[in-house]
């Protein structure tokens, strides 16, 4: 039986590469300049029909629902394989039966990391908020991490109001042990630990899902900037 996990996470991805500088209209708060991935959700009042299966697409859709009648959908995030070194969003349509997915960037026992920030964007008015899980392998032990993350795109000033970023970098990070000495649940020295590290980069991890409720939000904008994070001990 394989060991769910619940990490810090809680994230609303969709993937559109962009380098350069923080600009104008993405919010004021975010201390990270320079090469960064630029990823954006786009709520759509009617469901998008064409799979979008291709690894060129750059922004995920889903339904855009309305205050009090949120519409849920699945966001799958896998570690990308064929180009470790970069995000590239696979099936960019949420919306229909089997979600979406988008493949990261990974480094198996490694410290590669994000300074990640979310940005409600679009007209002022609703949220947007998810609910994350992540499978791993038995054996890998986990610190519970679990949240709910809401975003929401406020009214105010007659109507207008500056978007904020929120620094959500701590919900791709993770603490916790692979279990090597064959004695489970008790960590021994010789086990694989790892201290906030970026996720995708613990081998053992099977796979991590979005649950995207969504009550009117018509942009949810997520930057990535590169940087390192965490350590391991043990490494094979």
């Amino acid at each position: 039986m394989k060991k769910v996990i619940a990490i810090v996470l809680a994230v609303v991805l969709v993937m559109t590469l962009g380098v350069g500088t923080v600009s104008a209209g993405i919010g004021n708060e975010i201390p990270d300049t320079g090469e960064h991935y630029n990823l954006n959700i786009i709520g759509v009042p009617h469901d998008k029909t064409a799979d979008m299966k291709d690894s060129n697409r750059h922004t995920i859709f889903v339904p855009l629902g309305e205050d009090g009648v949120p519409k849920s959908v699945k966001i799958y995030v896998v570690r990308n394989y064929a180009n470790p070194d970069k995000f590239q969003v696979l099936d960019g349509n949420a919306c229909d039966a089997d979600g979406a997915t988008i493949a990261v960037p990974y480094e198996d026992y490694g410290t590669l990391s994000f300074n990640v920030y979310a940005t409600a964007l679009g007209k002022p008015g609703g949220h947007a908020k998810v609910d994350a899980t992540v499978t791993f392998e038995e054996g890998t032990y986990g610190e519970l991490l679990m949240d709910t993350f809401t975003l929401k795109r406020a009214k105010g000033n007659k109507g207008k109001q500056q978007p904020h970023p929120m620094d959500i970098s701590d919900i791709f990070r993770a603490t916790g042990w692979i279990d090597v000495c064959g004695e489970m649940g008790v960590k021994d020295p010789c086990d694989i630990t790892f201290t906030n590290v970026w996720v995708f980069n613990v081998p053992t991890m099977l796979q991590y899902l979005w649950d995207y409720n969504n009550e009117g939000l018509k942009l949810m904008q997520v930057r990535f900037y590169p940087t390192t994070s965490g350590g391991w001990t043990n490494v094979p």
